[in-house]
């Protein structure tokens, strides 16, 4: 398979698809139901695509709760493993389009295409549960740090894993885009570019990723941030399950539209499909497949035939 055709299949209906059919509140509380149907979806979907399935339950307050995760073995299982990963809830009042239903969208759709690769590293899809904030105390991020701490104890080594959060909206409008206060850094106004975040240790998935972006998605504009202190001087840059990785010594990158810098249905009921850019969702779909066929030395068909597409990365 050449690698630029297989990026041509990316399909922007069924990226709309799937975001309709998990648009609605998933919370453990206010939408249990709801909580596992997404659950079901992202298990289905993995199972239908022959990747090797699994629930891993973990407990928070007495209930039993379950992250997602569908392995694609590669051809050597010593080398240190790639993941991809989305959190599948909400808070309990927004019908989660954006938030994160965007990023889960796109981690099935490149999920969809990946398996037919032929991957040197083995990769992992997972969808995380629980990432939003379960109380007032500020518990959040609990499925991926329970995953995160799991695979540190285990010993499991990962190259790199990339996390969607928000991956969907954009607005072109002039000073739509907020800046956040520290950031030395040039970033457009306007909101149509997608951000990838990384801590110091992932500065060599951070360059890859927009290496293998800006190569084969060159119409998709990355900016890219280096944080440090595991993003405790930008406190922004851990809301996400990105930094359930860092904190475990993980180089991970937060791949997001910005949230709430440029998004005003974040964590409202107005946060429905049709507020989506899913043109912007297709560019985004592209790259991370891109990133993935790199990162996992997939031997893909080039202009002189079979090659391995490998990029030069950290691993822990």
């Amino acid at each position: 398979m050449i690698l630029s055709e297989l990026l041509s299949q990316v399909d922007e209906g069924r990226l709309r698809e799937t975001l309709r059919a998990l648009e609605g509140p998933r919370h453990p509380r206010a939408a249990p139901r709801a909580l596992e149907r997404a659950e079901s979806l992202i298990a289905d979907e993995f199972s239908a695509l022959g990747i090797v399935t699994q629930r891993q339950p973990f407990q928070l307050r007495g209930a039993s709760y379950n992250n997602v995760v569908g392995t694609l073995p590669g051809s050597d299982p010593e080398l240190p493993w790639v993941l991809l990963g989305a959190h599948f809830d909400t808070v309990s009042s927004t019908p989660g389009a954006d938030d994160n239903g965007s990023g889960v969208a796109v981690l099935l759709e490149v999920a969809r295409h990946a398996v037919q690769l032929e991957p040197r590293r083995t990769v992992q899809f997972v969808g995380f549960n629980l990432e939003e904030p379960q109380d007032m105390l500020g518990t959040y991020r609990v499925g991926s740090g329970r995953f995160a701490a799991q695979a540190r104890r285990q010993g499991h080594r990962y190259v790199g894993a990339l996390v969607l959060e928000m991956v969907g909206y954009t607005d072109s409008t002039p000073g739509a885009q907020q800046i956040p206060p520290l950031v030395f850094k040039r970033i457009p106004d306007t909101g149509t570019f997608l951000v990838a975040v990384g801590d110091r240790r992932s500065h060599r998935l951070l360059n890859s990723f927009e290496r293998a972006a800006r190569r084969h998605v060159p119409e998709l504009d990355v900016v890219t941030y280096r944080t440090r202190l595991r993003g405790w001087l930008l406190p922004l840059t851990r809301l996400s399950d990105n930094a359930s990785f860092w904190d475990r010594g993980y180089p991970s990158l937060m791949i997001t539209d910005t949230a709430f810098l440029r998004n005003p249905h974040y964590h409202m009921p107005s946060d429905r499909a049709d507020t989506l850019d899913y043109g912007f969702m297709k560019r985004v779909a592209k790259a991370v497949l891109a990133a993935i066929a790199e990162l996992a030395e997939c031997r893909v068909q080039g202009q002189g035939g079979f090659e391995k597409a490998g990029t030069e990365s950290a691993e822990a």
